[in-house]
């Protein structure tokens, strides 16, 4: 066993989508390794999204029962879409799989104090996200390089072609 507890964090980017494909090769290698799934949302912006789907200002004086209604849709929401990315990915894995979301605060250090609460002796993550990007790598996962105490395995996304 290389890895016991492998971090993947997740947001959807081909990149990101190219790391768990070989977070996967990893733990079909190694059915006692554990992938642990982590996707950051940003509940406050899914919130508003919802809101403005309803026609509704985001400055309209909401109940905080509404708003909390709005909040547990918007998380059950991108969890079911989570799920809907990556489930087929994971199928026939015997390994213990974990999968998580994060309120997001600031994606690079949630994602490095992630791997250190959990143990994670390797993170596996894209190259580049959903988010603006800085020079060759993006922002989260150049910040993940520089902090993380664990190996980091970046992972570009695939070629077309």
């Amino acid at each position: 066993m290389l890895y016991d507890n492998i971090l993947v964090p997740y947001d959807g980017s081909e990149s990101a989508r190219a790391a768990l494909a070989e977070a996967v090769r990893y733990a079909r290698e190694d059915p006692g390794a554990a992938l642990r799934i982590i996707q950051i949302i940003d509940t406050e912006q899914l919130v508003i999204e919802r809101l403005e789907k309803e026609g509704r200002n985001t400055t309209d004086e909401l109940s905080s029962v509404l708003l909390h209604a709005h909040y547990d849709e918007a998380v059950n929401e991108a969890d079911a879409a989570l799920h809907k990315q990556i489930d087929r990915m994971l199928k026939g894995l015997m390994n213990e799989i974990t999968i998580e979301l994060l309120e997001e605060t600031v994606p690079g250090e949630q994602i490095v104090a992630y791997a250190d609460e959990h143990a994670c002796d390797l993170i596996i993550m894209g190259s580049r996200g959903l988010g603006a990007l800085r020079g060759m790598l993006g922002s989260v996962s150049s910040h993940v390089l520089r902090q993380a105490k664990a190996p980091v395995l970046v992972v570009k996304q695939r070629a077309e072609g």
